[in-house]
């Protein structure tokens, strides 16, 4: 997976794709100030364009935020199906989307950091479609690891659920301490990430859920 960069201008002095330099020049900007002290001005001034014109791709500071978490979205679910339609074993699927998860944020730390840390600046149904989104992400893993559970790899008892919670946690986590520079290569990391996330499901001891105490009815006197 390649990391996002702007795109040029066309031969032949063509006209650039705005819409996309507009995104991603906002994903920067968001990134190294922070969405609440990012202002549009400073989008317009890093694409080159007047503020107004902005508003051509736009409604609003929010709107150009919850355009870059669909894009996160369309990238991450179009990732998920693309490994589901592969034809692999369970574990296999396990894997792959470990590996691949965890190489598309290194890849896209920009992009991933706002995702898991700006979302709370979203208002109304913005808010609430990032956030059936995130839920339907984490019940696609938990349906993953429910295969590999019915394939005899892993515990009956494993809880599907924290597991899949456990895992999108460490790989959201990412872009918090990976540096471009460090000595490892993305492959790398996204592989080691992979193997031990797969260890971790095929050998971790499940718990059975503990039983609720009965309430007795009370009786009149």
């Amino acid at each position: 997976m390649a990391t996002e960069t702007r795109p040029a201008s066309t031969a032949g002095g063509g006209r650039r794709n705005r819409q996309d330099e507009v995104l991603l020049a906002a994903i920067e900007i968001f990134h190294r100030k922070g969405y609440a002290a990012a202002s549009i001005q400073d989008v317009a001034d890093s694409v080159g364009v007047l503020k107004g014109s902005l508003y051509h791709y736009i409604d609003s500071k929010e709107d150009l935020l919850a355009r870059i978490f669909e894009g996160s979205d369309e990238q991450s679910f179009a990732m998920m199906g693309a490994i589901e339609n592969r034809g692999l074993t369970a574990v296999e699927r396990l894997e792959a989307f470990s590996r691949d998860w965890s190489l598309w944020h290194l890849n896209n730390l920009e992009r991933a950091s706002l995702y898991f840390n700006e979302w709370r600046h979203l208002t109304g149904e913005r808010l609430e479609q990032v956030l059936q989104k995130r839920h339907d992400y984490e019940a696609a893993v938990a349906r993953m690891i429910n295969d590999v559970k019915a394939e005899g790899q892993a515990d009956p008892d494993l809880d599907a659920r924290y597991a899949a919670f456990y895992i999108l946690s460490a790989i959201n986590v990412l872009s918090s301490w990976y540096r471009r520079d460090g000595p490892d290569p993305p492959e790398h990391i996204a592989q080691v990430y992979a193997d031990m996330i797969v260890g971790m499901v095929c050998n971790s001891r499940g718990r059975k859920k503990p039983r609720k105490a009965s309430r007795k009815k009370k009786t009149a006197a």
